[in-house]
């Protein structure tokens, strides 16, 4: 992604050093198309990078004059690389775009902007005082536990929500954490009462060249009244999108990504027959989460379940079973209950964290066993049990554990995302 800041830490291994993921042709265009302003007078884009946003906002809005920033000063100047012609309606700024006084470095005061647009970088900058101050004048700090879980993505939303006039269009491109996170329910449920977020687009994996980390579009008005509903869509790897689904503000204050919204009216494809749906919070009487960490296990002195030892699929009646080896003996786990954190028999077991935790799913017949922290061991009741595990093996649970499950690139799923389930 693009972006511009000057005192970065913790960049991802696989974009550049400033965190970037450069803006696809295709991604740019249809953020630009998006925004429902017609004949804008100022066009911003805070961390232009390459300029592909900037260059179909200048495509679409010829006559707007276009202000781009950007810290990287061997950055190519947006718009004069890819035009003949200079445009002359464009100033472009070589500054750290997370400057409080950005407004004077740039000559714009703040609250004049008709269109910001903004494709973030995934670092988190080390923390400066100022930045406190940018997340106050954008309505945002109360919304954190701890001003320090600000990234690139949440403070370059400030800023431009700082500069854009009231009800001007903020269309940006944010990572699966502002979305989906439950540790930004807050951020997400203040956006959604002090501006209108008119819509919010789920983006192809491996959109951007470099990472499989999942990315939505998102466009809003500044201070253009309460969200009683917001637009989601996905985006196909064609590029074409998918019919709109509605949702009130509680629901996106929960989630704001269209595949968790889209997989929850499973009643709808149930026969008449089929038993009422139910949520996991009524079935699974507990939860628990292992205690040994992957780095340990080679030392354990006993054999710990984890990611690897899921056993293959049987077929559709058939049922995973947890092997005979990871079985303790009764005397052995009576002194390790003390210790660690064991799967019991009936407990069903899935994956926390991967990839493909949706696909792994396994019951406890033998006898207790000690799980790895990236395991879940789901304890229900003699009366659901049959129908939760046959549920987490179905076409529909998998969809459900793969919408509920968040993470830029590691996916893992709570306890909170699994009790939001139906089946």
């Amino acid at each position: 992604m693009t972006g511009s800041i000057s005192g970065l830490s913790r960049p991802s291994q696989t974009s550049d050093p400033r965190g970037r993921y450069y803006t696809s042709p295709l991604v740019s265009q249809s953020l630009i198309e998006r925004i429902d302003v017609s004949q804008p007078k100022l066009v911003l884009e805070l961390g232009s990078g390459a300029g592909s946003l900037c260059s179909a906002a200048a495509k679409r809005w010829q006559d707007a004059k276009l202000v781009t920033v950007d810290v990287d000063c061997d950055a190519p100047r947006p718009m004069h690389a890819s035009h003949a012609t200079p445009r002359l309606k464009h100033a472009h700024f070589v500054h750290d775009v997370l400057d409080e006084a950005l407004s004077d470095r740039i000559g714009l005061k703040l609250g004049t902007v008709d269109v910001a647009v903004c494709n973030p970088p995934y670092i988190r900058p080390k923390w400066r005082s100022e930045f406190g101050k940018i997340l106050e004048d954008a309505g945002l700090s109360g919304a954190l536990t701890s001003l320090f879980d600000a990234g690139a993505d949440l403070l370059f939303l400030a800023q431009n929500l700082r500069l854009l006039r009231n009800n001007g269009k903020l269309g940006l491109i944010l990572p699966d954490g502002l979305v989906t996170a439950e540790r930004f329910s807050r951020v997400r449920q203040t956006l959604l009462r002090q501006h209108f977020v008119q819509q919010v687009v789920q983006l192809p994996r491996g959109v951007f060249k470099g990472t499989e980390a999942q990315t939505y579009l998102a466009v809003l008005t500044k201070r253009g009244g309460e969200t009683g509903e917001v637009s989601l869509k996905q985006m196909g790897a064609d590029g074409r999108l998918s019919a709109t689904i509605q949702v009130g503000q509680d629901a996106a204050v929960k989630r704001l990504d269209f595949a968790f919204h889209a997989s929850r009216p499973v009643s709808s494809l149930r026969s008449c027959d089929s038993p009422a749906p139910m949520s996991f919070r009524q079935a699974v009487t507990d939860v628990v989460r292992g205690s040994i960490c992957s780095s340990a296990i080679p030392s354990f002195p006993m054999p710990v379940f984890h990611l690897g030892d899921f056993p293959k699929p049987m077929g559709e009646r058939g049922v995973r079973i947890v092997p005979k080896r990871f079985t303790l003996g009764a005397r052995t786990a009576q002194r390790m209950a003390h210790d660690v954190r064991l799967a019991i028999p009936g407990d069903i077991l899935i994956a926390r964290v991967g990839r493909s935790l949706a696909n792994q799913v396994a019951l406890v017949v033998h006898g207790p066993c000690v799980i790895s922290d990236c395991i879940f061991a789901l304890r229900t009741t003699d009366n659901y049990r049959e129908r939760l595990y046959r549920f987490l093996e179905s076409d529909m649970g998998r969809l459900a554990l793969g919408s509920a499950a968040h993470g830029v690139a590691a996916r893992f799923i709570s306890k909170s995302n699994l009790f939001d389930i139906h089946f």
